[in-house]
């Protein structure tokens, strides 16, 4: 064997042990060749996609957009990316694999010309799956309170700053809820901590329960939950706090073998006025319609 043999033969076999896949596709979108992709715990076998194009295989909609990749890659003889998500049961004609839809990267590049009968490209696909799903419980946890897996304070002011503009864009109304629970200090101070957990995940079910998809929930603190109803007025919005109150007082908590309380709470809503600049604006006047109880037998009220 000549030494030119030998290594065409060495990168042969290190080009198909490569456990990532390169797919070589014409300007069309046919499949011409395939290289690598050993690992079957990440990717499918793709050999029977050979001589087939994008369109006899994949999705439309998915089919379209990894067309214009391939042939934005070839128009401007330069690397482009892109991230996707696919599952096998997608792609007509692909065996063993993953099971779900996994993430991918793609990095495109121009094959010189001639080597193929059209432009080409090689595509190098690389399973991100395992990034993606770290990332989403990064993003997860920075968004949300540990013990209820409701919206955390940051991240619940950011939506309802969202919320607002969209508001005001399509000229309609929102509605801010504060809820504060009356007696979890005195809960936390007699039974302890696990008793707190108790009581707040009790308050944040009820909570939910009501809201559902009428808008979004929000913990800021200890004992104080926050609530933007998009599209709903005051009125309305006051009429739902009254109901996630008497949710939350007609729940029993035990707190010990022989020893069983229920929560009470105080309400304050408002709504989105033409003056107010965010969601600081509606917080502050919400929680002004609270200190406004104080001294009264009312347990919500609207400012």
């Amino acid at each position: 064997m000549t030494e030119s043999n030998t290594t065409l033969s060495h990168l042969e076999a290190i080009a198909n042990a490569m456990p990532d896949p390169i797919f070589v596709m014409g300007q069309d979108g046919t499949y011409l060749d395939i290289i690598g992709g050993q690992e079957r715990s990440l990717y499918a076998d793709g050999s029977g996609l050979i001589g087939k194009t994008y369109h006899d295989v994949l999705p439309d909609g998915m089919a379209n957009r990894f067309l214009k990749v391939v042939q934005r890659s070839i128009a401007s003889n330069h690397l482009q990316e892109i991230e996707y998500q696919l599952a096998n049961n997608e792609v007509d004609g692909v065996t063993e694999g993953p099971m779900g839809g996994q993430w991918y990267e793609a990095r495109v590049y121009p094959v010189k010309a001639g080597t193929y009968d059209q432009p080409a490209v090689i595509w190098l696909a690389i399973n991100i799956s395992s990034r993606k799903h770290m990332e989403e419980q990064i993003e997860h946890l920075s968004s949300t309170d540990p013990l209820t897996h409701l919206y955390n304070r940051d991240f619940f002011l950011g939506l309802v700053d969202e919320e607002l503009n969209k508001a005001r864009l399509n000229n309609q109304a929102l509605s801010m809820i504060k809820i504060n629970l009356d007696c979890f200090k005195r809960i936390t101070d007699a039974y302890g901590h696990e008793a707190g957990d108790k009581a707040i995940l009790t308050a944040a079910h009820s909570i939910t329960n009501v809201i559902k998809e009428l808008g979004y929930v929000g913990r800021l603190s200890c004992d104080q939950f926050m609530i933007v109803l998009p599209e709903v007025k005051a009125v309305d919005a006051f009429r739902i706090a009254k109901l996630a109150q008497e949710t939350i007082r007609s729940q029993t908590i035990k707190l010990e073998d022989d020893v069983t309380t229920c929560l009470t709470s105080h309400a304050g809503i408002t709504e989105l006025r033409d003056a107010d600049k965010d969601s600081q604006t509606l917080f502050m006047r919400a929680n002004e319609a609270i200190k406004a109880l104080e001294g009264t037998r009312e347990t919500a009220r609207i400012l």
